[in-house]
């Protein structure tokens, strides 16, 4: 019995010590990340030129957006944005950093450094050129796979002092069953039934902050099909009664430049609204929409916008975990404060202003 003992004693040994040594042994899954089956490349199209002023420097010039190529392996891809004022890029004279999303805001403050850098004054036009790279992992690793977009030209031209224009209504709009029907059935804007453009600071340039949903819009003129452009080749270029232009659904600022027909949509993850049982939404929302003033650091306008005798907000993204409201009535804002009364039903120009926490109402 107490030999059994032993020999049961040895086998259980010899299997604990095999197992151990396997374990010392065992060949772990290796990941090899290799060259994307596309290129990575920018999905949005450029303005045709990007005007920079003093006034403007904290605006968002564009934002870039790119493709996310696929390197077949289990890590998540990292970008780098890079912008040079030389086409070779012997110098990267703006860079994003790493970042895990396919986009990033361009300021243009920031357009405005590379101009000086060329020496440019009021006045002089250029370009700047910029591309991006995406990295399996890591950026920093020294054999790490990566694919580098096409170089693309942005041109840009810094205006003279004062030849910013006040931002005025335009007879422009966005109509469409991705803004919320053909018939014009508008966001909360009554200067007519389409979601209204602004003057953007120069002449013939114009711009509009809108919810598209899923679907498809045109440009028309004095809320009439009269006058209407779409876009044949969905390339940024417009045409006379040409196609429906198709967008996925989100907050968006488009760009109209009506004296090249052209327009670029870009997706807008901070921008200000207005919400309120006096807005069109209700207090549910989505916010009426506010873009940036042309000629004023960190001035928001939303211009005739239809309001009824009740109360309002502003708010950041459609959402209240930023949200300005105004305590005594005095005009002045607080974070959450309290909701505005509105004076009267009407059409109003409503200006938000972030730098020093006032709004107005003016209405028309």
């Amino acid at each position: 019995m107490k030999t059994l003992n032993k020999i049961l004693t040895l086998f259980v040994a010899i299997i604990i010590g095999a197992l151990f040594t396997s374990c010392d042994n065992e060949d772990y899954l290796v990941f090899t990340a290799s060259e994307p089956s596309q290129e990575i490349n920018f999905l949005n199209t450029l303005e045709p030129s990007y005007k920079l002023s003093e006034q403007t420097l904290s605006n968002i010039a564009e934002r870039l957006i790119w493709s996310q190529p696929d390197f077949g392996a289990p890590t998540p891809n990292v970008y780098v944005a890079e912008m040079s004022i030389n086409s070779d890029f012997s110098t990267v004279d703006w860079s994003s950093g790493d970042i895990s999303e396919n986009f990033v805001a361009v300021y243009v403050s920031e357009l405005m450094s590379l101009a000086e850098l060329q020496g440019m004054v009021p006045g002089d036009s250029g370009v700047v050129y910029g591309r991006v790279t995406a990295y399996a992992g890591s950026s920093s690793a020294s054999a790490s796979v990566s694919s580098t977009s096409d170089t693309v030209s942005v041109n840009i031209e810094i205006l003279e002092s004062g030849s910013c224009d006040d931002a005025v209504l335009s007879t422009w709009g966005l109509v469409g069953d991705a803004v919320n029907g053909w018939g014009g059935v508008n966001q909360g804007f009554s200067a007519g039934n389409d979601v209204p453009f602004v003057s953007a600071g120069s002449e013939g340039l114009y711009v509009a902050a809108v919810t598209f949903l899923n679907g498809q819009w045109k440009i028309r003129k004095d809320n009439d099909w009269g006058v209407n452009f779409g876009d044949n080749g969905a390339d940024g270029t417009l045409e006379a009664g040409g196609d429906n232009i198709v967008t996925g659904g989100g907050s968006y600022y488009v760009s109209f430049d009506e004296t090249n027909s052209t327009y670029s949509v870009t997706s807008a993850s901070d921008i200000w609204g207005i919400v309120g049982d006096g807005t069109f939404n209700g207090w549910g929302g989505p916010n009426v929409k506010m873009v940036p003033d042309p000629c004023n650091d960190g001035v928001f306008i939303a211009y005739g916008v239809s309001l009824t005798q009740a109360q309002m907000k502003f708010r950041l993204n459609d959402d209240w975990g930023v949200n300005l409201g105004d305590n005594g009535a005095d005009g002045s804002l607080e974070a959450g404060g309290a909701n505005i009364v509105i004076p009267a039903a009407g059409t109003y120009n409503i200006t938000l202003d972030t730098v020093n926490n006032t709004y107005s109402l003016v209405q028309q």
